[in-house]
């Protein structure tokens, strides 16, 4: 039965006086009355209670409405207990205040919500207006009659275009017409922080860029599905579930998965893609097939797939491209569109407008901030590659190895422009579109063209090849099927090695037609170095490495002897395993085939025959003979031969006549296949120039004397005639060798030559001469200059610049170590006795073996092992006739010194050894001593030839010293003049602009000029400019600054403003070259100069830690203090270490006390922290010793518990970072 005190809205009405409408209008109005609380309702009836009644008749009675009366409340919350004498007014009070509160809040959350869905109706209103437009205009478009013949071509133009406007107003009226409320817009600005605010809505160019992008892949031909409806993670996680459903169908017995399985699977996959490199790990899967194990709710254990690699463009695959994600977490980030497939994102990409300020780079730092934030976790873990674009300049990489600022720093080198098959560049995004991302391109791309990398010790990544490798790398497959051979001609240090194993790699595992592939590499003593490169690839195969009988899924590598080869190519067939061998080894086993057929009438070979065997040779220029080649061929008549090569014999270069065999790579391989040449190599950035110095040890008269005794009275006129009749025998001397060898060791040279920093070199070099004989001559004196202290000569560089190197240099000598020289070299005494002197230098056991003494110098120069980069464990300066001039690959060695004449391939070949990117390094350095003239006809010469016809090869020569200097005294007086320019219109942007540009000019070729030898010769006559440089600098800056403020404040013309900026760097990469780092040795020497009271010490000694941070500075000036007010004798470097250690323990003892960390730990991160790499050693164990609460953790931070570790890191790396900085002056 209904109580008495309650009433119905009519009742209540007539007691009032009122309407029924009128008490639901004022319900209706006051945003104090909610009747959930005060009705309950039956049948159709809706009753007030008391508290209800009240409320309504204050309403409707009260002169100040219940808004105001609330209002007044909250003006004092320390209101009495009772209201009007009433007890229960009180409880009124706060009920109503929490109310209010609530209502309030959801009013502003609608009205947030409302203006949101207002500004997309405008932005999508305003973008369907355009495209109608747009299709109106072409509808109305009158073709003359003349142009179009049958009528139909010039209008079938303008009806595909009208198609594909219908399709982006399609698209458009889908977006417009979603449940916006479901769609957060996003907050942050897509430029990202660094870059201005364009408003929280994704810019007009930037979506209409957007639609047609998405238009182009759901195009066709392209195989790409749109799926807008897509817009959370949960429904990206949903569509995988969905795919595994349908993939798996089999397997899970059409019982689709429960939401308990499938919460199992997520728990999986989170832990089989828990880091990029295992994500991509899992992609490849077993068989190349990725999977995840299930146990099904009734115990049976399944195992699901989810991608298969060779399933492109058919099979299980599914490919659907999805975009504006939002997130499913506290995270704002939300990417801009993904392809996935079979539900997996596996290619992210970014875009901006094309008017973005730095272009394609704006693109490249969201995707950044994104990772940094934890975009590419959960369902987006498998994301392989990324495209970022401003629709005019579209670039590709992979995945970089971690979601960490530093990762993606090094990345930066690796944003790879598309090119086309003759290198043309594909910069425009929609072609980019229509030609990589495409299906099947896009497939392949991240099945065939991405490769795994771990060297088994610290790298641990993720490649995607570069366009003229996979170029390559599809002639060779599409070739190798039709039983053709040729040559891949790629330029010297572009990845060759890389794109021999991926191609050997893919004909093993996929080319139909092909029984068994076998790289072939040249040189024994290169079997260390191949085989490690080679090993970086065996995460590729899941069940490792072999050095024996073949396994499947296996990688063979480093095979010792040719009988272990034999047994590995008679195994049974298997298209995933690989045989990696020397060409010496491959040799030795034919030619034990062709003896045991000429003696029993057949060989162990015999049943490979018919077999199609495909071998990729590796520096094909000099690896196989033709005559080697032919007899190998006659042995296996079915096999197929490609050669890689940075220089091909062409008919200018060719080989001498040996009877019937080819003497070009032509003739011996078949067509050249694809090139890719030093041209373009550095015009993408893979290789650094060169720079030449061309030296004449032999004076003038001297020359001149020689040259008419030796032609009978006659002397040529022209220099390089005279050079073509001067004897080897000159250059055999002891007075060439002496005077060649205090060139390269002057003092002031080796600064530059070796990069000394502290003292120390951190570069090496080689010298190449013309024969063993002539090493050997170089070696002992060398030797005997360098124990009797004439070797290092001339004035030091500077006083602050000094080589302190007490071993400096660290010698060797190697040379060819063919089957034969190898006989001869066992005889050699003295070669005995070099290995022991060698091994001596590093108090290590001497060397018996010349195979093992040879592989450690390659080591020891190669500096890519920890334990050959400290402790003066590496070469300085090595030898060589023709060894390690080809195929050797060590980014540290920069300088090659040139005592012979060199031409073509030879040449490149040395000269390249060099031009590796490494950083500090500008170019590669080459000095050659003899015959000027002649080799500088010879670089010409050898740059013609491997330069393609249509490319401008003098552009490839390297600038000699007076073209260089002749340029700086121009960027001088250019730079003088834009000062003066700036002087009369101080606020002008264009003329402020034109001074940073001719600074930035004028600084880079005062980089390149002083790297130059003969520099030092001038140095008086540039040294007016050269002292200024500084003062200059700090100009520029200012204006640089004045600069960003104008572009931040000022309207400027959009196309004009662009072109002008371009002129300039903002952030210079020249680093400031006339202002070097101070080296810590400098210092101690000031510090002793001030101990024993030397005039100007101090001075000096300010001036020198000005440069350095405050904190160091003042550990210093007490250093200082110290040995001006004492007059003990101090070991000064023992006093500094003592300062500086005692500051890093106190500093690390400081931080383990604020978050409760172990110290040994923390000292033991810091020891082993290497600020290259940005990751923290033991962070885990750090994390677990911490003794902070959760509640004195968020207080001390201000951030949450949950994100520990990554605050954690980050306060480890900014503090490790500053204590590098004391570590350095150690």
């Amino acid at each position: 039965m209904m109580s008495e005190k309650l009433k119905t809205i009519k009742e209540l009405a007539d007691e009032i006086g009122v309407s029924k409408q009128a008490v639901w209008q004022k319900i209706k109005k006051e945003s104090s009355i909610d009747l959930r609380q005060f009705t309950s309702k039956k049948g159709n009836t809706v009753y007030v209670d008391v508290d209800g009644q009240k409320v309504i008749k204050n309403a409707f009675f009260n002169k100040t409405s219940t808004k105001k009366r609330q209002q007044k409340v909250f003006v004092d919350d320390n209101v009495n207990n009772s209201v009007d004498g009433n007890p229960e007014g009180n409880e009124e009070i706060l009920f109503l205040r929490n109310l209010v509160s609530e209502l309030q809040s959801e009013k502003k959350d609608l009205h947030k919500l409302l203006d949101q869905q207002q500004r997309l109706a405008l932005q999508d209103k305003k973008l369907l207006e355009e495209y109608k437009l747009e299709i109106n205009e072409l509808k109305a478009l009158k073709m003359p009659q003349e142009d179009m013949k049958d009528g139909s071509s010039i209008r079938g133009e303008a009806q595909e275009e009208i198609e594909r406007l219908k399709a982006q107003l399609k698209l458009s009226e889908e977006e417009r017409n979603k449940p916006k409320e479901k769609e957060p817009v996003k907050t942050e600005s897509k430029n990202g922080g660094n870059y201005g605010n364009e408003g929280d809505q994704m810019s007009h160019s930037e979506q209409m860029i957007e639609n047609q992008f998405i238009q182009i892949l759901s195009e066709k031909e392209n195989q790409w599905t749109y799926r807008p409806d897509l817009k959370s993670e949960e429904a990206l996680w949903q569509n995988f579930r969905s795919h595994l459903n349908r993939i798996n169908l089999a397997v899970l017995e059409e019982q689709l998965l429960t939401d308990k399985e499938f919460k199992q699977v997520k728990v999986e996959f989170s832990r089989l893609t828990g880091t990029p490199f295992l994500a991509s790990q899992w992609l490849r899967g077993e068989n190349g097939v990725a999977q995840v194990l299930l146990e099904r709710e009734d115990g049976k254990k399944v195992t699901l797939e989810a991608f298969r690699n060779k399933d492109i463009s058919g099979g299980t695959s599914s490919y659907e491209v999805v975009h504006q994600v939002v997130p499913d977490s506290s995270r704002v980030d939300r990417g801009d569109v993904s392809l996935l497939i079979n539900g997996l994102p596996i290619i992210h990409i970014e875009l901006k407008k094309e008017s973005a300020k730095d272009g394609f780079m704006q693109a490249y730092y969201q995707i950044q901030r994104y990772a940094e934030d934890g975009f590419f976790k959960g369902i987006y873990a498998t994301t392989q590659i990324m495209v970022i674009s401003n629709k005019v300049d579209t670039r590709y990489f992979a995945r970089p190895s971690e979601d960490t600022a530093e990762a993606y720093a090094r990345m930066k080198k690796f944003l790879f422009n598309w090119r086309t098959e003759d290198n043309q560049t594909v910069s425009d995004l929609f072609d980019f579109t229509r030609t990589v991302l495409r299906i099947p391109d896009a497939h392949e791309l991240i099945s065939q063209y991405t490769i795994l990398v771990d060297d088994q010790k610290n790298q641990k990544f993720l490649m995607v090849l570069r366009p003229y490798q996979i170029h390559a790398i599809r002639k060779i497959r599409q070739k190798a099927a039709q039983h053709e051979g040729g040559f891949i001609w790629h330029a010297t240090g572009s990845g060759k090695t890389i794109t021999s194993f991926v191609a050997t790699k893919l004909l093993a595992q996929n080319a139909i037609g092909v029984d068994r592939t076998v790289m072939v590499v040249d040189r024994t003593d290169l079997d260390a170095q191949t085989q490690d490169e080679f090993t970086k690839f065996a995460s590729e195969y899941h069940t490792g490495q072999t050095t024996g009988n073949s396994v499947a899924n296996t990688l063979i590598v480093g095979i010792k002897n040719q009988k272990q080869l034999a047994r590995n190519l008679l195994s049974s067939k298997n298209n995933n395993t690989i045989l990696v061998t020397t060409i010496q080894k491959l040799s030795a086993a034919m030619r034990s085939s062709q003896q045991e057929s000429e003696e029993k009438g057949s060989n162990q070979f015999e049943k490979l025959r018919q077999e199609h065997i495909v071998f990729i040779v590796d520096e094909a220029h000099r690896a196989v003979s033709d005559e080697e080649m032919k007899r190998i061929k006659k042995i296996l008549p079915n096999s197929t031969w490609f050669g890689l090569t940075g220089t091909p014999i062409f008919e200018a270069n060719k080989k001498q006549e040996n009877g019937t065999f080819a003497r070009t790579t032509s003739q011996q391989y078949g067509p050249l296949l694809h090139s890719y040449t030093t041209k373009n190599a550095m015009d993408d950035g893979a290789v650094l120039g060169f720079q030449v110095e061309y030296h004449s040890l032999v004076s003038e008269e001297d020359q001149e004397v020689i040259v008419t005794q030796l032609n009978k009275g006659k002397l040529p006129d022209d220099a390089l005639q005279q050079e073509k009749l001067l004897p080897t025998e000159l250059y055999e001397t002891d007075e060439h060798i002496r005077t060649m060898l205090q060139k390269i060791f002057n003092r002031r040279s080796v600064v530059k030559k070796f990069k000394v920093k502290n003292g120390f070199p951190t570069m090496s070099a080689i010298l190449t001469t013309h024969s063993i004989a002539q090493a050997k001559h170089i070696y002992r004196i060398l030797k005997e200059m360098k124990d009797n202290g004439t070797l290092l000569n001339g004035r030091q560089f500077d006083e602050r610049h000094q080589l302190i190197d007490k071993d400096f240099p660290r010698v060797a000598i190697t040379f060819s170590t063919n089957p034969d020289q190898l006989e001869k070299n066992e005889q050699d005494d003295e070669l005995v006795e070099i290995m022991k002197e060698y091994a001596k230098q590093f108090d290590a056991s001497p060397y018996q073996d010349e195979k093992l003494y040879n592989q450690n110098i390659n080591k020891r120069l190669a500096r890519k092992e920890k334990q050959y980069q400290s402790d003066g464990q590496w070469l300085d300066f090595v030898i060589v006739v023709d060894r390690l001039l080809t195929g050797f690959d060590s980014p540290t060695i920069q300088t090659l010194y040139v005592d012979r004449e060199m031409n073509y391939q030879k040449l490149l070949q040395a000269f390249s050894r060099t031009n590796r990117i490494y950083t500090g390094k500008d170019s590669g350095l080459i000095v050659s001593f003899r015959k000027p003239f002649t080799m500088k006809e010879n670089v010409q010469n050898t740059f013609r030839l491997f330069s393609n016809e249509n490319q401008n090869f003098d552009q490839l020569i390297p600038r000699e010293y007076e073209e260089v200097k002749k340029e700086f005294i121009e960027c001088s007086t250019l730079y003088k003049q834009s000062e003066a320019d700036l002087s009369d219109n101080p606020n002008d942007l264009k003329t402020m602009i034109a001074q940073v540009s001719a600074y930035q000019k004028l600084e880079k070729s005062y980089k390149a000029l002083r790297s130059y030898d003969q520099y030092e010769e001038d140095f008086e006559a540039f040294s007016e400019v050269v002292e200024q440089l500084p003062q200059y600098q700090g100009k520029t800056e200012n204006v640089k600054t004045k600069i960003k403020e104008m572009i931040k404040d000022e309207e400027h013309p959009e196309e004009d403003f662009e072109k002008l900026l371009q002129e300039i760097a903002f952030s210079s990469q020249l680093n400031a070259t006339h202002k070097d780092v101070v080296d810590s040795f400098y210092i101690n020497q000031l510090l002793k100069a001030i101990q024993l009271n030397e005039t100007g010490a101090v001075e000096k000694f300010e001036k020198e830690i000005q440069q350095k941070d405050p904190q160091i500075q003042k550990m210093y000036h007490t250093l200082k203090d110290q040995l001006v007010n004492t007059t003990e004798e101090i070991d000064v470097a023992q006093l500094k270490e003592t300062s500086i250690q005692n500051e890093i323990q106190r500093q690390l003892q400081k931080e383990a006390e604020e978050f409760g960390l172990s110290f040994e730990f923390l000292q033991s991160a810091m020891n082993e922290y290497q600020g290259d790499k940005k990751t923290i050693p033991y962070l885990t164990h750090l994390l677990d010793s911490m003794t902070l609460s959760k509640e004195e953790f968020e207080a001390k931070t201000g951030e949450k518990y949950r994100r520990r570790t990554k605050v954690l890191e980050e306060r480890l790396q900014q503090n490790f970072e500053h204590l590098q900085k004391w570590k350095e002056e150690l």
